[in-house]
């Protein structure tokens, strides 16, 4: 409900392209570069030398394209978590403090992170503010809803659409109404 998995898969699959492609291009580049090297063909000159560097400047910046993708995935692989403690939140609004306590971050970073999740709307239905992170209910009629926990038969109190734990055992609920 608050993660966007189209927009989410779409970067996976387009991220896959480009770290392939990067590599394989950043594989030929070293191979044209030890080529020249170790090639006798060559006078090793002015123009070769120039060729290598130049080749090499391309493979670095391939090599920086790749790392900075990874990066990019360790950052997304986060919007899961936050999705997560999203849901599970039973009044609706979380403060950043209690995500970074949750996730072992720094506040400033979570801040940062959410801030920059929504913006690029990976995370949706949500609005952020100074302190903490309000969830917009996709519901125009009651925000919540009572659910009896399947294994312990304890009443709880869960976002319409959303899930969480129980109170008393921990069993995690999703709740689906149409």
């Amino acid at each position: 409900m608050y993660l966007n998995h189209g927009r989410l898969a779409a970067y996976r699959a387009a991220n896959k392209i480009i770290i392939a492609g990067c590599g394989i291009s950043a594989f030929f580049n070293l191979v044209f570069i030890l080529f020249i090297a170790i090639s006798n063909h060559f006078e090793h000159g002015l123009a070769e030398l120039l060729l290598c560097l130049f080749t090499f400047g391309l493979m670095s910046i391939k090599i920086g394209i790749i790392a900075w993708r990874a990066l990019m995935i360790k950052r997304l692989s986060k919007c899961m978590i936050y999705n997560s403690i999203i849901e599970e939140d039973h009044d609706g609004i979380i403060a950043y403090s209690s995500f970074a306590k949750m996730t072992g971050l720094s506040e400033a970073y979570v801040i940062r992170d959410i801030m920059w999740l929504v913006r690029e709307k990976y995370l949706i239905n949500i609005t952020v503010g100074r302190t903490a992170v309000r969830v917009d209910l996709l519901s125009d009629e009651r925000e919540f809803v009572t659910v009896v926990c399947p294994t312990c038969g304890a009443h709880n109190t869960i976002r319409r659409n959303g899930g969480g734990r129980c109170d008393h055992c921990g069993t995690f609920m999703r709740v689906k109404e149409n």
